[in-house]
């Protein structure tokens, strides 16, 4: 069945992964028979039924601008794929409770930052916002939690698409569900990235019966997500949520590591993901993969943004409240209840897919 509403979105963070999103909405919604598209329909709902009503950032070189002009602004380095028109929404001013890295500050002009929850909240019901998707950079949880907050105000569904541990907050999920709006993240999977490619090796070598021993994946990129994620602390962290993701596609214990390792100017929005992984055949024969993954970041986000939107949209309207496990562990690192490749997205696809 195809539905015929419109998804009122608002976004926060209008960075490389909002500038996609943008310009995934123009090109395919004109037309989506185009190459690239890898759900047409998604909960009835196709990619013509997404607008965006209203964004926010904390750079002043963002604010105040038509929102098809600031994905362009610098530090921003996706490709123009598509000659965009305009749709008369400006980008506001966002919400900053964070110390920022010392590689973000140096890569942004900061604006005033003088706004609250209640101000956020109130342009997202004056907007008459269905869905709030979380873009900011990581490392910033106060700001995340804050956007969150304020789309439970407003009466928003919110998508978490940073690696800040929303869905953890038992409070937060309580709100959500009472108010009976759909809570999602934490910390987008690429369609075809690093973690995704790695866990779908590791899941081939254990069906075909090879015992995994070690794995390991290094990370490189351009762009300013990975500027920002050198920051020693927020590398920890995604270290630890990248790893945790990989090895739950095993049912049994290996040593594996995964990570960013540092970031390249001159390699803009590309990253290259380089792969280790050791195994066991039969009679103990070994067996070794040594290979690297080359992917541009922005538009390996395009696809999985444009399914979990229309999937929490049909997910709403279907009483489906809180934390929906199905739509956490098709498109996220982290999820309340981690499934394995092949059953999130086939319980996927069983709902959202038909």
């Amino acid at each position: 069945m195809i539905m015929s509403e419109r998804i009122r979105i608002a976004i926060a963070g209008v960075g490389n992964c909002a500038s996609v999103l943008i310009q995934g909405l123009q090109y395919y919604g004109k037309d989506d028979t185009l190459p690239g598209l890898w759900h047409r329909v998604v909960g009835g709902f196709r990619v013509s039924d997404i607008e965006i009503v209203e964004a926010f950032d904390i750079d002043s070189n963002k604010v105040g601008l038509d929102l098809t002009e600031a994905i362009f602004m610098p530090p921003n380095n996706v490709a123009k794929y598509v000659n965009l028109k305009s749709f008369g929404v400006k980008v506001r001013e966002g919400i900053l409770l964070d110390r920022l890295s010392p590689y973000l500050k140096q890569a942004i002009n900061l604006s005033n930052n003088e706004v609250s929850i209640e101000d956020i909240a109130k342009i997202l019901i004056e907007g008459k916002v269905d869905i709030f998707v979380n873009l900011i950079s990581s490392g910033m949880d106060k700001s995340s939690y804050a956007y969150a907050k304020a789309a439970l105000q407003a009466k928003c569904s919110f998508i978490n698409c940073t690696p800040s541990p929303i869905i953890s907050n038992e409070e937060l999920v309580k709100g959500f569900e009472d108010s009976k709006l759909v809570l999602i993240g934490d910390d987008l999977m690429s369609q075809f990235g690093g973690t995704v490619f790695h866990k779908g090796i590791l899941s081939f070598m254990h069906k075909r019966g090879v015992k995994v021993l070690k794995s390991y994946q290094l990370d490189v990129g351009g762009g300013l997500e990975t500027l920002n994620t050198i920051d020693e602390e927020i590398k920890a962290n995604k270290r630890i949520l990248k790893t945790n993701a990989i090895i739950s596609e095993i049912p049994y214990e290996f040593e594996s590591v995964a990570g960013t390792t540092d970031y390249v100017d001159y390699l803009g929005n590309n990253r290259v993901s380089y792969f280790w992984i050791e195994g066991e055949g039969f009679l103990g024969s070994p067996i070794k993969i040594d290979i690297y993954l080359k992917t541009r970041d922005g538009p390996n986000a395009g696809n999985i943004l444009l399914d979990v939107i229309r999937a929490v949209q049909f997910a709403r309207r279907n009483g489906y409240y809180g934390l929906v496990n199905e739509i956490c562990n098709y498109g996220f690192k982290r999820s309340p209840k981690i499934m394995n490749l092949d059953e999130s997205y086939q319980r996927f696809k069983e709902i959202y897919l038909r």
